[in-house]
């Protein structure tokens, strides 16, 4: 039991999507409150009478913005081993900040018209409360965002296949060397020191074209294309051709239905988010 709940702490969460849908989520969770608030009327609220609306209305003005800011924090933190320990820890000093913010902007509503102020452990209780109900509402819709992201992104995959059959060019970090392949028959590519290994899918067979760069520099020009996906340091993929994962948690692989080996994957990206990149 101890080594499934240590495991669970410990197990990567991706982030990147909801940082990503930051505006969106926190609107929603401004909306849900205010809902929430006006069809409830929980903790007594209903006492406030007239001022109950634009009071109401306050409090989900305030959990947009404390949201917001929590995420944009979030984001220029820019770490990359986020764990589902430290999400709980995180929804813990939200929680927190929430409380206090709206808790203290409230009061000063309440003072304005002579209301009578909570305390601020019956507050944080009840925002605690609140956000038991909210938080999980997020990642839910969170999921559904990405969803039809990863529709959407399919859908203009497939326009760009039709439009983009053209050769392209890649070009060596000093200009002086350069490739030219069509992205649509590109499987992946891979690098080995200073040399960088681009497998073409051909009537013949897997072709093997190989030229001085690095990825970094290979990314940036192809990056454009919504299915060129960096999986690992030393890999980038077309997620057109790849079928299936296998490994664990401590190591994943992509399996491309034109080759034989497999294709690592950092150890930051978890099984959720590659099934839905090649989905």
């Amino acid at each position: 039991m101890i080594k499934s709940i240590k495991y669970f702490l410990n197990k990567h969460f991706y982030i990147d999507t909801l940082l990503s849908n930051k505006l969106l989520l926190s609107v929603i969770h401004g909306l849900f409150v205010l809902l929430f608030l006006n069809f409830f009327k929980p903790f007594k609220l209903d006492n406030l009478k007239e001022y109950f609306f634009n009071y109401s209305l306050l409090i989900a003005v305030l959990y947009v913005i404390v949201l917001f800011v929590i995420f944009v924090i979030l984001e220029k933190i820019n770490y990359k081993k986020w764990t589902y320990g430290s999400i709980i820890i995180v929804t813990l000093f939200f929680i927190f900040i929430l409380s206090f913010v709206t808790w203290y902007s409230g009061g000063i509503y309440k003072d304005i018209y002579g209301l009578k102020r909570l305390s601020f452990l019956l507050f944080y209780r009840y925002t605690s409360y609140v956000t038991i109900f909210s938080i999980p509402l997020l990642f839910v819709i969170n999921d559904e965002l990405s969803k039809l992201k990863i529709k959407r992104k399919k859908v203009i995959e497939k326009k760009l296949s039709k439009s983009q059959e053209e050769n392209i060019i890649i070009y060596s970090e000093n200009k002086k060397e350069n490739i030219r392949l069509n992205i649509n028959k590109l499987i992946y590519i891979s690098i080995t020191g200073n040399y960088v290994s681009f497998y073409i899918t051909t009537d013949k067979g897997i072709k093997e074209l190989v030229f001085r760069n690095t990825l970094s520099n290979i990314i940036k020009q192809i990056k454009k294309y919504p299915f060129i996906f960096r999986c690992h340091k030393s890999y980038i993929i077309n997620t057109n051709y790849i079928d299936s994962i296998s490994g664990n948690a401590r190591g994943y692989f992509l399996k491309a239905n034109k080759i034989k080996n497999l294709i690592p994957v950092s150890r930051k990206f978890n099984k959720e988010y590659l099934e839905k990149i090649i989905n």
